[in-house]
């Protein structure tokens, strides 16, 4: 295989050559000599339009006249300056005597990133899920907030009457609430 560039030289090399002798020497030449060079004749010049005069540019119809307005039957308002700024009210005082459902309701305190441990110790709870359908026993108030943290749909259980949830026992499945 030849490298690329060798090709190139070899191509330029060529193109030197046949230059070289097509510009041989007029005296070495075996032809007779060339017959002088004419100069070519220059190129005869087509004769210029004669020059026309601008023509005025058109006019437009002058729109019709119109007929001055009447003027307006009740006199316009003055225009209003710009009022002062004034002082934002203070809140009434007053204190409500009903107090918003949310206001009452207290917060679930936002979930832990990882299950708290709980204790076993003290009185067990009943809960109920969000349609009073289902109840469950849990261990305390802090499995309870695992309960609703970890499971689908959250903060599904909220705590009953125990006689709700009869004979069942502490992390059993949930099961159907007694009235």
């Amino acid at each position: 295989m030849w490298p690329r560039n060798f090709f190139v030289l070899l191509f330029g090399a060529v193109l030197l050559i046949t230059i070289a002798m097509t510009q041989a020497q007029p005296g070495e030449t075996s032809v007779g000599p060339t017959p002088p060079t004419r100069r070519p004749t220059p190129p005869t010049r087509r004769p210029t339009p004669p020059t026309r005069r601008p023509t005025p540019p058109t006019r437009r119809p002058t729109p019709p006249t119109r007929r001055p307005t009447r003027p307006p039957r009740r006199p316009t308002r003055p225009t209003r300056r710009p009022t002062p700024p004034t002082r934002t009210p203070t809140p009434p005082t007053v204190t409500p005597t009903r107090v918003a459902r949310a206001a009452r309701l207290s917060k679930p305190r936002p979930c832990p990133r990882q299950p708290l441990r709980c204790s076993t110790v003290g009185p067990s709870l009943c809960v109920r899920n969000r349609n009073d359908r289902l109840c469950r026993r849990v261990a305390n108030k802090c499995a309870l907030r695992n309960l609703n943290c970890l499971s689908r749909p959250r903060n599904n259980w909220s705590i009953t009457r125990q006689s709700r949830c009869g004979k069942l026992p502490i992390g059993t499945r949930a099961a159907k609430c007694r009235d």
